[in-house]
């Protein structure tokens, strides 16, 4: 065993951000997730030292922009190089934030996922990354590093070398923050199992919330209309059978939040050229990352000619137009309804809308989104009235911006 001391919580020694750009993005296309990693300061307000970790979009090579792109390929490698350099950095008592966007944000939370399942491994542990990442795949029956703590603290004997291993290895470590923009999680081919893009390579990738993930915030595109783009939003089942005071407790807006943004999915995480909208959901989650300790080199400042902003135009001219010629425009839901499944129903956590989305509907006629004229009548309320974010289930409760 090594003889690193373990900290569950304790003052950070530094911070560590890992930055997960978008697909078929690098540095160049100036994304959201590029500019908040070149914003990040080298210390903190307070001192503290702050490192980061950059990592390109999937498809970003010659050769793999179609496998990448359209199939999620390269997801698992991102997720691993990701960890890997965690294990590197990391000492017990740093503070982990974590942001993305697209499928780099379905990646981010994918490496959440695996901190919070299976922890983080000590440098120089026998167990590989590789075997505890395939641990990680497999489904809810395995259990999650927290789970062997508790058992091996009420006196049971671990049954594998893995899980042994694990405990004697691997640390069980908090996340500060998850951050991501606009997370699209529609990876691989629907049919089949085809090594690298076949849908059932990615089923277990655990991109939901977890206790251990202590802050998560979701910036959300209101205009994205490619069906192929849905989004992957954070939910909460409610089973039928189990009562409310044996699943765990409603997480608060202040820690977990989905905000609804204008614009399509580049126009929220960011990489459309002389883009003003951008501007605010990178403002919102730079706001959100201050508010707990991560500081930054210098503010963002919104454009005041944001509400006139262009919006992009993802769905007419994806794929050089031949997109729009195979498939519908499609609208996303805002405040979905709970949906049900077998024994429960599926609701989404914490949706909200923010201020500028009602601002833009005030100013200008011709914004009129089938979605959100669908929210308002749901809801009897007129946007143009609204003046400040709201909660989407709930428009006559407003939030903090």
């Amino acid at each position: 065993m090594l003889n690193d001391s373990e900290t569950i919580k304790s003052p950070g020694r530094k911070r560590v951000a890992l930055f997960l750009d978008g697909t078929w993005n690098t540095v160049g296309d100036n994304t959201n997730v590029w500019r908040l990693k070149a914003l990040c300061a080298e210390r903190g307000a307070d001192g503290t030292r702050q490192v980061a970790y950059y990592s390109t979009g999937l498809g970003t090579f010659v050769g793999e922009k179609l496998r990448g792109g359209m199939f999620g390929y390269g997801l698992d490698k991102a997720v691993i190089d990701a960890y890997k350099w965690l294990v590197e950095t990391y000492e017990p008592g740093d503070e982990i934030f974590i942001f993305g966007f697209s499928r780099g944000a379905y990646t981010a939370r994918s490496l959440a996922g695996f901190i919070s399942k299976c922890g983080l491994l000590k440098p120089g542990a026998p167990l590989g990354i590789g075997q505890l990442y395939d641990r990680y795949r497999k489904d809810e029956t395995v259990s999650t590093i927290w789970k062997l703590y508790a058992a091996r603290e009420a006196g049971l004997a671990s049954g594998s070398v893995e899980e042994r291993w694990m405990l004697d290895y691997a640390m069980r470590t908090p996340i500060k923050m998850i951050g991501v923009w606009d997370t699209v999680g529609a990876l691989g081919v629907p049919f089949g199992d085809i090594p690298g893009i076949s849908r059932s390579g990615f089923k277990f990738l655990h991109t939901g919330l977890r206790v251990s993930q202590e802050n998560a915030y979701h910036a959300v595109a209101i205009d994205e209309h490619r069906k192929a783009f849905a989004p992957t939003l954070w939910t909460r089942k409610i089973r039928d059978n189990v009562p409310a005071t044996s699943m765990a407790a409603p997480r608060p807006i202040a820690s977990v939040e989905q905000r609804w943004f204008v614009g399509a999915h580049a126009n929220v995480g960011g990489g459309c050229r002389s883009d003003l909208l951008a501007q605010i959901p990178l403002r919102w989650l730079m706001d959100k990352a201050s508010s707990l300790g991560l500081s930054f080199r210098s503010t963002v400042t919104v454009d005041p000619d944001v509400l006139n902003a262009q919006l992009s135009n993802s769905y007419g001219e994806f794929l050089h137009g031949a997109y729009r010629r195979v498939s519908k425009p499609y609208h996303r839901i805002i405040g979905e309804p709970p949906r049900p499944f077998p024994g429960g129903r599926d609701e989404t956590i914490n949706e909200t809308i923010d201020a500028s989305v009602f601002d833009r509907w005030r100013a200008n006629a011709d914004y009129r989104p089938v979605n959100l004229a669908d929210w308002a009548q749901r809801h009897g309320v007129e946007p143009g009235s609204i003046t400040t974010p709201v909660l989407a289930h709930d428009p006559r409760t407003a939030v903090r911006s």
